[in-house]
């Protein structure tokens, strides 16, 4: 006589599985596609972003000057996201805007360009989704925990990241995009020092 149970083990999972998916519709009109989870997963593009590029260079109005000198040292075509402006903080300036993910890491690369050995940190931020990333001479590095950076930053890179700050909030700003050559050097030479 056979003590082995007859029941077939699938049986229990199936069930599982029923009562688990009861209620849910699985027609076409519900599919979900890959673009919807990423979509949802990162705010969709209506969500605001931001970007905060933190520096050690000592004033906006260098920050500004090296920015536009960047884009004429590279040879990729990059050119400085419209919206970028820098600001000064009390651990360096910064170059911040509402920047897509792409033109950030643009702005990252003309940046790190221009401060040559001079590295630096691209903070970028959309809904639930933050990133830190290293750049220098121009190139991207490492990715890296924003927790672990945010500490060395002045506190208003986190207000930005987190929206208890607005970009508006910080002033006017100085844009580089609208810099010339000369106005570029010039603020470089006389923005090297803080006041």
């Amino acid at each position: 006589m056979s003590t082995a149970d007859p029941r077939d083990p699938h049986d229990d999972i199936d069930a599982e599985f029923a009562r688990l998916t009861e209620g849910l519709s699985l027609d076409d009109g519900d599919a979900l596609t890959v673009e919807d989870v990423l979509a949802e997963s990162d705010g969709g593009d209506d969500t605001p972003c931001i970007a905060v590029i933190a520096t050690s260079v000592a004033t906006a109005k260098a920050l500004a000057g090296m920015i536009r000198l960047g884009v004429e040292a590279r040879t990729d075509g990059l050119t400085i996201p419209e919206g970028t402006r820098t600001v000064e903080t009390s651990t360096g300036a910064i170059a911040v805007g509402a920047l897509q993910e792409a033109a950030a890491h643009d702005l990252a690369a003309i940046t790190s360009t221009a401060l040559q050995r001079n590295g630096l940190v691209l903070f970028w931020r959309r809904g639930d989704r933050m990133t830190a990333t290293r750049y220098m001479t121009g190139e991207r590095g490492e990715d890296i925990s924003p927790v672990i950076v945010l500490g060395a930053v002045d506190d208003v890179v986190e207000e930005l990241l987190l929206g208890a700050r607005s970009v508006e909030e910080l002033g006017e700003g100085l844009d580089p995009a609208a810099l010339s050559r000369t106005e570029a050097l010039t603020w470089i030479a006389t923005g090297r020092k803080r006041k």
